[in-house]
């Protein structure tokens, strides 16, 4: 079984300037609330901050995109318990859309996965962590060895 696993950091902050977690579900309804284009922004700005850390472990791990199903397991770290579970794993939206190939009008995109259909990925939650000094989300990808 070949794995790829690495950490993505928040990319949000506080008003204090103190990490805030990934944006989750809520976020990105007020997002597309709010106006369609900053709706656009908040899911380009996040698929890119998962694109980028996924791209640099992909070199240093030597990953190649699997043909085949992946399995991904998503282990979010959150600042405090108070967001719900289901506003958390809404942002598994981002990472998914950020480490897949790119594809029609997305411009960003890692290329780890070739797609975040169910045809080729597995999704599973971890637990929830918390550390209030480091949010962010692990994520790990496993695929078949055979399947490259």
């Amino acid at each position: 079984m070949r794995v790829l696993e690495f950490f993505i950091p928040s990319n949000r902050r506080t008003r204090k300037g103190l990490p805030a977690p990934l944006d989750g579900l809520n976020e990105l309804i007020r997002a597309e609330k709010t106006d369609y284009r900053f709706g656009n922004r908040v899911k380009r700005e996040n698929g890119e901050n998962a694109e980028s850390y996924c791209r640099e472990a992909m070199a240093e791990q030597g990953w190649k995109m699997p043909s085949g199903k992946a399995t991904v397991i998503l282990t979010f770290v959150e600042t405090s318990r108070r967001r719900d579970p289901d506003n958390i794993y809404g942002g598994a939206k981002f990472i998914l859309d950020g480490i897949t190939k790119r594809r029609g009008l997305r411009l960003y995109g890692a290329g780890a996965l070739k797609d975040d259909s169910q045809r080729y990925v597995d999704l599973m939650f971890g637990d929830i962590l918390v550390d209030k000094d480091n949010p962010g989300c692990w994520v790990r990808i496993e695929a078949d060895e055979d399947d490259v």
